[in-house]
């Protein structure tokens, strides 16, 4: 059927395959739909959410660093440190 949406190819072990297979026979819906909820499904999950733009807060911090503002404090450094975590 034509349509203007994208179009993804996904190769699948057999396991999976059927899975799916059964699913979409379960619901009525062709394999492609079915895939078709599933990827929608799990880009809702936060696993799949993208991840925060934190270069601003370090350089928020930096900015606080040269204008003498006091960085030193235990719970300033966690902070940094998940920063640092996240955007890796």
């Amino acid at each position: 059927m034509p349509t203007s949406k994208a179009r993804l190819q996904v190769v699948l072990s057999d396991e999976p395959a059927a899975k799916i297979k059964a699913l979409a026979d379960e619901r009525g819906l062709s394999v492609s739909a079915m895939i078709s909820q599933l990827v929608h499904a799990a880009l809702q999950l936060q696993e799949f959410q993208p991840k925060p733009d934190l270069t601003s807060v370090k350089a928020e911090m930096v900015k606080a660093a040269i204008a003498g503002g006091d960085i030193s404090d235990h719970k300033i450094a966690a902070l940094l440190e998940l920063v640092e975590d996240l955007t890796k």
